[in-house]
């Protein structure tokens, strides 16, 4: 008897563990080290970045993505799907009527507040902050496997690492010469990047030195005269066309500056510096391009 008794009570508790697994049988690490667990693929997505959309659909679930902020226009198929709001200020109501089953956030883009309401709301958040060029592919793998879209997600994944190693191979030839790089992401303010950032380990990779590296903040606002205190021998501005020429004429006042003197200026595609997609393969072209044009392409 009591053998049988022990033995009901050992099926028990193996039926509880495998309901307890099946309940949370998708699981993965984000980028602050929080664990998302689903109970099924995740089907209905609101995403807070243009960047996070790019992904989403990179990794195979352009399909499920349900919500997303403005400015998400790549791919295409992005520009047809309802807006929540903005990066910095979504529209709770709308997103809750979306019934997400995962929402995926920007880190040091969407507001902390904006997170943590939408945690208390009981909604699940994956939160995404690529600091180093290996983040890219390993966000892939996990949104495909929060997605069940594995295949697509390790394909691309694969792809960007396939690629970045020729451009590693490329761009290693010569490391000779340094350039001390400023990279303006905000004109008024005048904002840049420390070290941390990804854009930095772009300026890194093509043998470029941000001249604001060792700076705490991630992203920081400037004054005009410390930026020529630092005299960088190249400036790069986020933004392309008339903008981009609009935020470098500021700079061609100041003729000491070893930039303009070398005529060392430089626009660039936000999108592929600031959106942390499979598409940073082109920002990086475009900057080692600047920094190292002896190299051709």
């Amino acid at each position: 008897m009591t053998r049988i008794l022990l033995s009901l009570i050992s099926y028990n508790f193996l039926c509880l563990f495998l309901m307890n697994v099946a309940l949370a049988s998708i699981s993965v690490e984000d980028d602050t080290g929080q664990h998302i667990e689903l109970n099924k693929p995740a089907k209905r997505i609101i995403s807070l970045s243009p960047g996070m959309t790019e992904l989403l659909f990179a990794a195979g679930g352009g399909a499920y993505v349900k919500g997303v902020v403005s400015y998400s226009d790549f791919p295409q198929a992005a520009k047809k799907i309802q807006q929540v709001g903005s990066y910095n200020s979504v529209d709770l109501e709308k997103i809750l009527a979306l019934n997400p089953d995962l929402v995926v956030a920007w880190e040091s883009g969407n507001p902390a507040l904006q997170i943590s309401k939408l945690k208390k709301l009981g909604l699940t958040v994956y939160i995404s902050e690529p600091r180093n060029f290996d983040d890219i592919p390993s966000t892939l793998e996990r949104l495909g496997t929060l997605m069940d879209t594995t295949a697509t997600a390790t394909s691309a994944a694969n792809d960007f690492r396939r690629e970045l190693a020729m451009l590693k191979q490329r761009y290693a030839k010569n490391k000779t010469i340094t350039k001390s790089v400023y990279i303006q992401i905000w004109n008024q303010p005048l904002m840049t990047i420390n070290g941390e950032h990804l854009i930095s380990r772009i300026i890194e990779f093509c043998n470029g030195r941000n001249i604001f590296h060792d700076v705490g903040q991630l992203t920081l606002s400037l004054d005009v005269e410390t930026i020529l205190a630092k005299n960088p021998d190249t400036i790069i501005v986020t933004r392309e066309g008339d903008l981009g020429n609009e935020w470098l004429s500021r700079w061609r006042q100041w003729d000491f500056l070893n930039a303009v003197k070398n005529r060392e200026l430089h626009t660039a595609n936000p999108d592929h510096l600031v959106r942390h997609t499979p598409r940073i393969i082109q920002g990086i072209t475009q900057v080692c391009g600047f920094l190292q044009p002896q190299i051709k392409p």
